[in-house]
């Protein structure tokens, strides 16, 4: 099954890719050295112990209304249900205070949960000594060719329910470009060992792979979607990050 055309113009894959390429412009707020160092050393070792925790604890607080002020700047509420209408062909769960959102949908029998991550850096994935197996990967697929060069990418998990059966597809979704690592299937049975279902995309054929691909797509995990998935993962990391610095504001405020 393919995805419709429609789907492929879908007005909110304009949109995602605007608020993707918006990043780039995020507010850098560089800090200014302070014009007295050497003087503030100077009172810092002057003080008692309890005066010097008294100007430590003003000193965090400055830092963290700093940092607050800056995400304010960087984070934007959006009405994603009103902007991107009913043709997103997903719902999107999203509980505050997590690393990230579920989306749903049901297709025929099968019913398709994507487990989406906050960002990542791509570097970490480098220093887990995988850079070489995805460069060579992605020349040989076709696709994420340029993954190493990207600064971060985006964790995925698409699990698709059929019946008492599930097929699970785990990959790293760079701007504009999707790297799949693995597939497992299996029974709804807990009790199977996952590590019998499991295999490496880089250790199957070619074409084995290419037909991963066009599975995912004809089940819309499309550029488009990825794209969207990009640009609300960053605005939901600013948000995060901003509601993760008023809690410690209160309580260094206790």
């Amino acid at each position: 099954m393919a995805i419709s055309s429609a789907l492929r113009r879908a007005p909110w894959a304009a949109a995602a890719r605007g608020l993707l390429a918006a990043r780039s412009g995020w507010r850098v707020h560089p800090r200014q050295p302070h014009p007295h160092r050497a003087e503030c050393s100077a009172l810092l070792s002057s003080l008692s112990a309890p005066q010097l925790s008294a100007v430590a604890d003003a000193q965090l607080l400055r830092v963290i209304n700093y940092e607050i002020s800056c995400a304010q700047q960087d984070c934007r509420k959006r009405d994603w249900a009103k902007e991107f209408g009913e043709e997103f062909p997903f719902e999107i769960q999203d509980k505050e205070g997590t690393n990230r959102i579920t989306l749903t949908r049901r297709d025929q029998k099968e019913r398709i949960e994507v487990e989406v991550f906050l960002p990542s850096p791509a570097d970490s994935v480098e220093q887990n000594g995988e850079q070489e197996d995805q460069v060579e990967d992605a020349n040989r697929q076709g696709h994420a060719s340029n993954a190493a060069a990207n600064q971060y990418y985006i964790p995925l998990v698409v699990k698709i329910h059929k019946g008492a059966a599930w097929l699970e597809i785990s990959c790293r979704s760079y701007p504009d470009e999707l790297a799949i690592d693995s597939l497992a299937f299996g029974p709804r049975d807990e009790s199977v060992d996952s590590s019998d279902v499991e295999a490496k995309i880089s250790n199957l054929p070619e074409e084995f792979q290419q037909a991963l691909y066009s599975y995912l797509k004809s089940r819309a995990i499309s550029s488009d979607v990825t794209n969207f998935l990009h640009a609300y993962m960053i605005n939901k990391e600013c948000h995060e990050y901003l509601a993760w610095l008023r809690k410690l504001k209160g309580l260094m405020k206790r």
